[in-house]
């Protein structure tokens, strides 16, 4: 595939800033630099969002969130279900239904909010125990049922299209 399609940065790449939304795969893993802190720090306070996918399992959210405290310690995250305005944005979600691809686990949506407040700016959400990604590289093969797929996309959009209004 053309890795040019994508913009591939590090969190401390001025690059960056030019970008609304960030999406981060596999946060489980994920380790920052303290440059790397500092400027996750200063991206979500000047406006930018970032999304978190396909991370399994308490020990992998622990790491995530551990990563995310060093740039945002003031932030805590809230627990974020159907009713938030995330999940409206372009598609009017009826329920969360997409499952988790390969891993039986529960999907858990879990965010950040300026000032702590579930009503103030989200700066960044977390898909924990879910993979969207994994729905939208292989819909063209037909490995996942459509109407899962669709809803994996449907998420997608919608928190796009948040990312770039809110």
């Amino acid at each position: 595939g053309r890795t040019d399609a994508f913009n591939v940065l590090a969190l401390d790449d001025p690059e960056l800033f030019k970008n609304p939304f960030a999406y981060i795969t596999e946060a489980g893993w994920w380790t920052m630099t303290d440059r790397e802190v500092e400027a996750c720090r200063a991206y979500l306070l000047k406006g930018g969002f970032i999304i978190f996918d396909d991370f399994e399992h308490q020990p992998e959210w622990d790491n995530m969130a551990e990563q995310m405290r060093r740039a945002v310690p003031e932030l805590q995250w809230f627990p974020i279900d159907i009713r938030h305005p995330v999940f409206h944005t372009v598609f009017d979600l009826k329920r969360l239904d997409v499952p988790h691809p390969t891993v039986d686990v529960v999907p858990d949506y879990r965010a950040l909010f300026l000032d702590n407040d579930p009503n103030g700016r989200m700066v960044a959400l977390a898909n924990h125990n879910a993979d969207l990604a994994e729905y939208w590289e292989w819909s063209a093969d037909e490995r996942f049922p459509v109407d899962v797929t669709s809803g994996a996309y449907e998420m997608g959009v919608n928190y796009l299209v948040y990312a770039m209004t809110h």
